[in-house]
């Protein structure tokens, strides 16, 4: 940030110290560029995943109609989360510099509970289709032998994609307790002035 937006800022901020809210604002970067390169990490990693899960299809003999409608289903619920994850994300770029100081602090509370609350309902709401389109895949690939239990591999992939899921979600919640939740307590101090 050049010393002349600092400026700027004190003067559409006249009643904080700019050195007050030229540190909420160089945090809310930090936040906002480390979240974009985990963001990026994880596109990535989401689109190898399920690129080879696509191609590893093509080596089974005979694919069946389960093993197609189980794979949209992850597919399709993984684009869906992973739109709705990125749209509600918390970036910088989507805060208005220009307005009074409650008014910023306020939709910055705004945008960074949004991005907390997608790991509540919505989240929960893609593990279930994740195990779902999962569980209708294996329908379509076990083979009816007595030798495997077609319902150990529905009981072992529903709980590791469950487990993932809660991993997952241990992990948000400790960055948002960690990353966030400061963030908004220092931006509420602002909106409160």
């Amino acid at each position: 940030m050049t010393m002349n937006e600092l400026d700027y800022l004190s003067k559409i901020w006249e009643e904080i110290p700019a050195a007050d809210s030229s540190q909420t604002i160089a945090k809310l970067k930090k936040l906002d560029f480390f979240q974009k390169r985990i963001n990026r990490l994880k596109v990535v990693a989401i689109i190898l995943i399920l690129t080879s899960l696509i191609f590893t299809l093509n080596f089974l003999s005979n694919i069946t109609l389960e093993v197609y409608i189980g794979v949209s289903i992850i597919v399709a619920s993984t684009a869906i989360f992973i739109s709705y994850y990125l749209k509600n994300q918390f970036y910088t770029s989507k805060l208005d510099y220009g307005v009074e100081s409650a008014r910023f602090a306020r939709e910055a509370i705004t945008m960074l509970r949004r991005q907390n609350g997608i790991f509540g309902l919505p989240f929960l709401i893609f593990i279930i289709f994740m195990i779902l389109g999962a569980n209708i895949m294996f329908l379509g690939m076990i083979p009816d032998s007595e030798s495997a239990n077609p319902l150990y591999f529905h009981i072992i992939f529903s709980v590791l994609i469950a487990l993932a899921g809660f991993l997952g979600l241990l992990v948000r919640r400790w960055r948002i307790r960690r990353e966030v939740n400061p963030l908004i307590e220092e931006l509420s101090q602002f909106e409160n002035e």
